[in-house]
């Protein structure tokens, strides 16, 4: 219970940052540009995730297993909790990419082999496939232009 929380803490950003002070997408950006340009480059996806996954791999084994994947899971479901109870959806609603994130972390979307686990492997090519996907205007960053857009 408490690596759940703690990791909940980590996952995604704060409430407060997910407010962005006004500004969609301010505590994504601030919570994923890993290399601090103001823009988050799929280098960033990719360090934040292997971050993300070294967090839940809590044997170092460099796979997720059954237990840690429960873990993750139920780490994102209270994440998700959290914001749609205090009503503050802000990077994470709609507009912003949290939806498609919360996503790219289960087993589905990067369990290559289908063996029910997810290596670190695995993990780093699903952030490739990621990327695209939260890079809304397709210009090889995500910045506040690709916030507020359906």
């Amino acid at each position: 219970m408490k690596i759940t929380i703690l990791a909940a803490a980590l996952l995604l950003p704060l409430p407060v940052l997910a407010q962005g002070n006004g500004n969609p997408g301010a505590g994504f950006i601030a919570e994923w540009d890993m290399s601090g340009t103001g823009t988050v480059t799929p280098a960033d996806v990719t360090e934040r995730r292997a971050s993300l996954f070294d967090m839940f791999d809590l044997d170092g084994s460099a796979i997720l297993e059954a237990s840690e994947l429960e873990n993750m899971t139920a780490t994102i479901t209270d994440r998700e909790a959290v914001e749609a109870e205090q009503g503050k959806g802000g990077d994470h609603g709609a507009n912003g990419p949290g939806k498609v994130i919360h996503e790219a972390m289960g087993l589905a979307f990067n369990d290559a082999d289908g063996d029910g686990q997810i290596t670190a492997a695995e993990f780093a090519a699903a952030s490739e496939r990621l990327f695209p996907m939260i890079d809304r205007n397709g210009d090889g960053v995500v910045d506040m232009a690709d916030f507020g857009r359906q």
